[in-house]
């Protein structure tokens, strides 16, 4: 099976896993990303598109090594079913987080927070806690002006990918 692969090696890959739902495929997955020195920079699974499928979203850094070892590399092991890189394809990648503040609160807070489209989700005496998603670079960013107005604490999701619809054929 053909994979297409754009970009330069030193790029983080984006594949899109389709594996058998056994015990442990979480774990050969990541054991074939790493032992081949690829560094993974993040994990998303979901419900395949079959019934007893999952589906992973991999960000893997190939560092100097060809971008398609990755994939090739892992449809080697028996429980991948399918192996696609979604690097450059049109992909939506959608995140998370939770950004927590204590007193004393910035007064440019909470314009702020509205401005990028973050909600709170907890205000009390002792701290704000807002909740803000959408593309990985977006929130970077919100990250980076919340430090600087009394962020203490922040949890992040990792990255999840949905792929653009492929038109059917009539």
């Amino acid at each position: 099976m053909p994979i297409p692969v754009t970009g330069t090696a030193s790029s983080p890959r984006l594949l899109c896993v389709r594996v058998e739902d056994r015990a442990g495929i979480l774990q050969r997955v990541t054991n074939c990303v790493s032992r081949r020195g690829h560094r993974l920079l993040s994990c998303a699974v979901a419900k395949g598109p079959e019934e007893g499928e999952l589906r992973l979203w991999l960000r893997v850094d190939t560092g100097t090594q060809p971008p398609e070892q990755a994939a090739l590399q892992l449809l080697k092991l028996i429980d991948v079913v399918a192996v696609e890189d979604l690097t450059e394809t049109g992909v939506t990648e959608w995140t998370f987080g939770l950004f927590e503040f204590r007193p004393p609160f910035a007064r440019e807070l909470e314009p702020e927070l509205a401005r990028r489209g973050a909600q709170v989700v907890e205000r009390s005496p002792e701290r704000l806690v807002a909740a803000l998603g959408g593309p990985p670079p977006a929130l970077d960013e919100a990250q980076t002006v919340f430090a600087g107005l009394g962020l203490q604490d922040f949890a992040r999701g990792r990255p999840i990918a949905l792929q653009p619809a492929v038109p059917q054929e009539a």
